[in-house]
Order: C-alpha cells, then sequence, then structure tokens
C-alpha cells in the first residue's frame, strides 16, 4: 500500500522554482505517481510545461490543462501528425528525417541534441537546422557527474542562435539558471509505503518459512505475515528492516507474491501497520536495502496504484 505524500511534492517543486524554471517530467503516467494528481499540483505552483514519453501521454496532460506546453520527447511517426496538430503538442526532432517531417507539416517543435547519453537526440548536423522558425528551442539530458562542460556548451548555442533552453536531468539542478526538465528530485521522498500483518506464526526452533524454506528459526519466534510481496515491489531476497509501533524488525525467508515474512515479538499485533519507508525509515535505506535505483522503485512501488 503507497500513500502519497502532496506536501513533500510542493516543497520538491518549491525548492527547484527558487532558483529555475521548470519543465516537469511525466512519462510513465508521472514515474507511476498518477498525471492526474501531479499536473494539478504542478498548475496550482503555476508550472506550465509539461514533458511526456507519448502522444497518448501528451492527450492527457491536455484534457487536464488545455493551455499547457507539452514536450514529446519520444520519436513521432507520420501517422501521429494529426493527434500533434489536433492536441497542440510539440514534438521533438532527434534525427533530420524529424525535421523534414515536421519542415513539410509546418509544426512547430524543439530540437534535441546528444552530448553523449547516445540515445536519442542529434550528435552532429544540427546547425543547420536550429536557425529554422519551426525550431522553439533546444534541448539535451544530463546522464552523469561531468556535466559543467555540456552545460555551458548548450547555453552557448542558446546565446549564439537566440533559441530557449531547458536542460534535462536531476543531475543537472545547481549547475545552470536554465529551465530544468526534471522529474526524479521532484517526485523523491514523497511516498508513505506500508503494509498490514495479516497474519501471526509460531515457529519452532528449526522450522522454516516460505519458499524454498531458505529461512530456518534458530530458535521459537514469532512470524508476522505482511501483505506485502515482490509484485507490490519488494526484491525477491528482500531482508531490509521495517518499523511496526516505532520498534524496527526484520524481515527473513524469501518474500512471496503478495507477502513477505518478518521476525516480530509479542507487541505485534494482527492488522498492525508496517512501514517499509516513509515516515520514519527513509526511502534512501529501503532502497539499498531492496537493490534498486530510485526510479525503479518509484515505478515498481507504484504500479499497483496509490492511496492517499
Amino acid at each position: 500500500m503507497r500513500r502519497i505524500k502532496e506536501e513533500v511534492l510542493v516543497e520538491n517543486i518549491k525548492k527547484i522554482l527558487k532558483t529555475n524554471s521548470v519543465m516537469l517530467v511525466v512519462k510513465d503516467n508521472a514515474y507511476g505517481f498518477g498525471i492526474h494528481v501531479v499536473v494539478p499540483l504542478a498548475r496550482r505552483l503555476r508550472i506550465r510545461s509539461f514533458a511526456v514519453k507519448s502522444i497518448s501521454e501528451g492527450k492527457v496532460v491536455k484534457s487536464i490543462a488545455k493551455d499547457a506546453n507539452v514536450l514529446v520527447l519520444g520519436k513521432i511517426k507520420k501517422t501521429e501528425l494529426s493527434d500533434i496538430k489536433k492536441y497542440d503538442l510539440i514534438p521533438t526532432i532527434n534525427d533530420y528525417d524529424d525535421y523534414i517531417l515536421f519542415k513539410e507539416n509546418k509544426i512547430p517543435c524543439h530540437l534535441a541534441i546528444d552530448t553523449g547519453m547516445n540515445r536519442f537526440g542529434m550528435k552532429s548536423g544540427y546547425l543547420a537546422i536550429i536557425n529554422d522558425s519551426i525550431v522553439q528551442a533546444i534541448y539535451t539530458h544530463c546522464y552523469n557527474n561531468q556535466n559543467k562542460y555540456k552545460i555551458k556548451f548548450m547555453e552557448r548555442l542558446s546565446r549564439d542562435y537566440l533559441k530557449p533552453l531547458h536542460i534535462g536531468g536531476s543531475i543537472a539542478y545547481g549547475q545552470t539558471k536554465q529551465m530544468l526538465r526534471v522529474g526524479r528530485m521532484v517526485y523523491e521522498n514523497s511516498l508513505y509505503f506500508y503494509g498490514q500483518i495479516v497474519n501471526i506464526k509460531k515457529l519452532i526452533k528449526g522450522e522454516t518459512i516460505g519458499y524454498d524454506g531458505i529461512y530456518e528459526a534458530p530458535q521459537d519466534q514469532l512470524i508476522g505475515i505482511c501483505n506485502i510481496g515482490y509484485s507490490d515491489g519488494l526484491n525477491l531476497f528482500y531482508h531490509g528492516n521495517v518499523q511496526i509501533h516505532n520498534r524496527f524488525y526484520s524481515v527473513v525467508g524469501k518474500c512471496c507474491m503478495d507477502h513477505c515474512f518478518i521476525l516480530i515479538d509479542e507487541y505485534v499485533k494482527l492488522d498492525d501497520e508496517v512501514e517499509f519507508f516513509g515516515n520514519q525509515i527513509p526511502e534512501d535505506q529501503f532502497i539499498e536495502q531492496n537493490q534498486m535505483t530510485k526510479y525503479e522503485m518509484f515505478l515498481q512501488i507504484n504500479q499497483q496504484g496509490l492511496t492517499k
């Protein structure tokens, strides 16, 4: 079970707005937080620019905020041009073929410049098209800690060709005054992930619990069965800490699809709430113990839906 802490989302956005304008990345249903949750919240903070992965996501944003500037980061097919025009979306020039397609159809767009990630964007040839009137802005994506030169290069390009610029990647925060295209740092620490004790078992010394019996009780023990498993975002062999009634307990054994096993004591009762992270347990601690990145955590924890 998951709960969005909207007040944290608001504070994260406000922190960035102190130094930069923001294009909020809401791809993959706003990292699983929900476009219908995040976009209205961002609009209250006067954010007008959003980045999505696909036209279908762009339509959702436009249904919430018709006057929003919505950039589609992914490749656009010729058959999708009618939707680009109908919903007033902004496509990306990722290669010369994109430029020709948008030029022929007189569609305003942004030009992506590849500064080393080798995912999307043009690595060469962009100077031949950057002055075209259909190019409304330029952008790149920062993907590691070596950003100083790349950002300075893009800022100079923006000045020389009089094109607005936005820099992608939360890692670029604090390194430029240009518009930031951010996702991760907006969403971090804004979830409360918890479960509930649904059964209690008493293990006799030598007994095992869970699939493959990888945990064997070294002595008589109490085990709390929690209704969170690997379908909810836990690693199959998650052995991190949880908190119940301000006490810390350890997950043992091999997680099931929708349950895990917690070594408990007599203070824990049926229906007690189990915190995995969010209030007393830091998000980063869970990520380390669960052996995943923050991006994976957002998507996996959120994929089963959210409660507020």
